[in-house]
């Protein structure tokens, strides 16, 4: 399903809260079309038209349609026949991203051989034959759902016929990534999966008629794509016919898997006194009978504080334990009845933030938590929760309005509260008393002169890329806060939009965006490349975006005359650009490489931009000189290519993962709500860009021919060689640049080199850091880029641990001269 309609489906049915509606009275299944669709929730959910939900009082799952181009995501590919996503009913959390029978050994393209129907005890059944087969060209598999009312999990029949049969084993594979963990419950022939954060658990039991089922034990390989073995199971084979049984339980927890086995009825918890925002509150289950469960056995709440448990009849001591929090305990009696338990917290250590600008108005902003150290007493800096989902991710809260309420263990800590480049950051130092309540106030000024510009991040990634398991929720609101004006949607391998996310935040005043892609295809890294705006097409096969090629030229092109050869950006991301124009194989022999790339391209991307100030020698010693772009990318220009550059994130999970890098894009209007993709796409093929970890630079030449300025981006003639350059470098507090260099087509000048050391007088300890007018004297055939940079400088905890090392530094793209002298 599309992650843009993925909170749209859940808002309508009302499951935000995480629990769902009334169960339905039997197993049904449908295909999945316009008056079937949003079956169900879940971060990973990839139903597109076509495919088949199947469900009952317990259960939904679905079932991937056959065919060759039946792809989930980027990474999950060839799913025909296969279970994509699967969720308990009473608590919708899809985790999954794909369980393949036969572990992809048999592949299912023909949606012709496709049978479905009623079982004879009311249950219903889901059935196709291999296209394809692994193995050999004799051989095929049958594969067939089952799912009847009452069942806990759904059941999948594997045939195997022909030559193949003879060494079968009972082998399936999953698609469950990262903060998975897998495992199989002990005493049991039950392997699962667990995503302890996003309440997800899958369990899967091979089963066959013969006497070792119950000996032998499920195993996991450590592959991308985990396999499920039963080697020493005994399946049945006779006739050239192999057969095994899969039951495949979805759960909210390992302790839930073993209580649904178990035959337990549903126990609710609700979580009471929460303060603020508390995804996923950790609950355990400390003492009781729970077979050989090991205890403390876990699971985590809904954002409510709700979650559902089943347990077998018994008494059972209960835990329930949240961020800032003194805990509580509870013992419950269970019996054969449904029952909600309640579990109240003790008191919060909270904070509660309101964050403005300067003229009162409520704005994003991401506020940064470092825990300090006071008279040799050092308070641990807050894990709020994982880098892949929304709100408070690692020890930052994102904020769409900057009003939040924040529970956090008492302690005293370091603040910082920002909004991206253009504003000063905040710091504070607070003291959280246990139990007690700290508020922050504070104004957010924004001290950058940007008239003219807006902010623009052109490659960011979330969950629907299929190599990331990060909330789309929470890339956004990574943009905004960071305060990003123009975002389009640039999911692998599919076109996606970030509209309903900014609905859902009340943000769409903040940020403009539009549908788009990456198209992601090998070799790498030079086969990626990014278009928008396309059409998006939201149920179907990759929201209706092209296929890739093996050819990086084909693939550029296919995607720059998509939509009928609508008018599009298309950038090339992180290329080797050595690879691109003279060496395609890398095997040091000039080929040409993949040049005809560039006559579809519109802009490339060149970060890292501090490597602009990389001398040859450093370049040359570099382990792997391809990943450093400027210097390359200023000769392509000086070879005749005008492609303009852009740095960007490629951000894929959503701690301090969007920001870091940006460009300011000129525009007609500073308001993002007024910003037209036209306008966009016309400035950003003429090069009207300022690329930047966080530094803002004006860069205009002067000549005395010239009515107006020429800015960035521009092309002019002149009829003498000498001009000037004004420059003019803006940080906010927590910034600053110490060197400013100017290249005229790709070389510095050395006469215009600046630095504090060797030129104090030109450079300012305030807002304004550089502002000079330099003379330059230019060849006939010119290309100007200036930078700057805080050389042995970071941009600091603002931008987090891992980013914060990074220097600040800002490159312009050129402004092309030509010197005409009159005859």
């Amino acid at each position: 399903m599309p992650c843009y309609l993925r909170y749209v489906a859940a808002i309508a049915a009302l499951l935000t809260t995480g629990v769902a509606a009334s169960p339905l009275p039997a197993a049904t299944l449908n295909e999945i079309g316009p008056k079937n669709r949003f079956p169900l929730a879940g971060k990973e959910t990839d139903w597109i038209d076509g495919d088949f939900v199947i469900r009952n009082d317990q259960l939904i799952a679905v079932i991937a349609r056959p065919g060759k181009l039946r792809d989930a995501n980027m990474t999950t590919r060839g799913v025909g026949g296969c279970l994509i996503d699967l969720s308990r009913a009473d608590i919708q959390s899809d985790q999954l991203s794909c369980f393949y029978p036969t572990a992809g050994r048999y592949q299912f393209f023909d949606d012709q051989l496709v049978e479905q129907g009623q079982l004879d005890d009311g249950g219903v059944f889901w059935r196709c034959k291999s296209s394809r087969s692994v193995a050999d060209n004799q051989s095929s598999a049958t594969i067939e759902y089952q799912l009847r009312d009452g069942n806990p999990f759904i059941t999948v029949i594997t045939t195997i016929k022909g030559p193949a049969a003879a060494k079968a084993k009972a082998t399936d594979g999953v698609r469950a990534d990262r903060t998975f963990r897998f495992a199989t419950l002990a005493d049991s022939t039950i392997a699962y999966c667990e995503d302890e954060h996003f309440r997800q658990t899958y369990g899967f039991e091979i089963t066959s008629p013969s006497a070792n089922a119950k000996s032998a034990n499920a195993e996991w390989t450590n592959d991308r794509m985990r396999q499920i073995r039963r080697d020493a199971l005994q399946i049945t084979q006779s006739d050239g016919v192999a057969q095994w049984t899969t039951k495949v339980y979805p759960a909210n927890s390992p302790l839930d898997l073993w209580g649904i086995t178990q035959n337990g009825t549903a126990q609710t918890f609700q979580i009471k006194n929460a303060v603020g925002v508390q995804p996923r509150i950790k609950i355990s289950v400390i003492d009781g009978d729970v077979g050989s469960v090991k205890l403390p056995a876990a699971w985590r709440s809904a954002d409510d504080g709700k979650s559902i448990l089943h347990l077998p009849p018994g008494d059972y001591v209960v835990r329930a334990e949240a961020i800032g929090h003194e805990p509580a305990e509870q013992t419950i009696s269970v019996t054969n009845l449904a029952k909600t338990h309640t579990l109240t917290l003790g008191p919060a250590s909270v904070v509660v933030a309101d964050i403005r600008d300067e003229q009162g108005n409520a704005i994003p902003c991401k506020v940064s938590f470092y825990g300090a150290n006071v008279n040799s007493k050092q308070t641990k800096t807050p894990n709020f929760g994982l880098d892949s989902q929304s709100g408070s991710v690692g020890n930052c809260v994102y904020s769409a309005n900057g009003q939040f309420v924040r529970a956090i263990p008492p302690g005293t800590y370091d603040i910082l509260i920002s909004r991206g480049p253009e504003y000063d950051a905040v710091f504070e130092r607070v003291k959280v008393q246990q139990g007690g309540e700290q508020k922050i106030t504070a104004v957010l000024k924004r001290v950058i002169d940007t008239t003219g510009w807006v902010s623009a991040e052109l490659h960011s990634h979330s969950s629907p890329s299929g190599d990331n398991t990060s909330d789309q929720l929470g890339r956004v609101e990574n943009l905004i806060c960071e305060h990003i004006e123009f975002a389009p949607c640039t999911e692998h391998q599919r076109i996606e939009s970030y509209d309903d996310q900014l609905a859902i935040l009340n943000a769409a005043a903040f940020m403009a965006t539009c549908n788009g892609m990456e198209l992601t295809g090998s070799p790498l890294p030079i086969n990626h490349q990014n278009a928008f705006p396309l059409k998006l097409n939201p149920f179907a096969q990759d929201g209706g975006g092209p296929r890739t090629s093996s050819n990086p030229v084909e693939q550029i092109a296919r995607l720059a005359m998509w939509d009928d050869n609508a008018d599009k950006v298309v950038q090339s991301n992180h290329p080797n650009l050595k690879q691109m124009l003279f060496d395609r194989d890398l095997d040091g022999t000039d080929d040409n490489g993949f040049a005809e790339m560039l006559n579809y391209m519109d802009i490339i991307e060149v970060h890292p931009p501090e490597d602009i100030f990389l001398t040859d020698a450093q370049i040359a010693a570099m382990d792997n000189p391809g990943r450093t772009r400027m210097k390359a990318w200023m000769k392509l220009i000086a070879s005749g290519q005008r492609i303009p550059g852009v740095v960007n994130t490629d951000a894929h999970y959503n701690h301090n993962g969007s920001g870091w890098l940006r460009n300011w894009l000129r525009c007609s209007t500073d308001a993002p709500q007024g910003i037209k993709t036209s306008e966009m796409i016309e400035r950003l093929e003429k090069g009207e860009i300022i690329m930047s970890t966080g530094p803002f630079m004006n860069v205009t030449f002067q000549h005395d021919d010239l009515e107006q300025p020429a800015n960035i981006g521009d092309s002019v003639n002149v009829r003498s060689d000498q001009g000037s350059l004004r420059v003019k470098v803006q940080c906010a507090n927590w910034l600053d640049v110490n060197r400013v260099e100017v290249f005229v087509n790709g070389e510095i000048v050395p006469e215009l080199s600046r630095t504090r050391a060797s030129h104090p007088e030109s450079f300012r300890d305030g807002v304004i850091k550089f502002n000079q007018e330099l003379p330059v004297k230019l060849p006939p055939n010119s290309f100007i880029i200036v930078g700057a940079i805080g050389e042995k400088l970071e941009l600091g905890r603002v931008m987090g641990e891992t980013y914060g090392r990074r220097p600040p530094v800002v490159v312009s793209n050129p402004i092309y001269v030509t010197v005409q002298p009159q005859d």
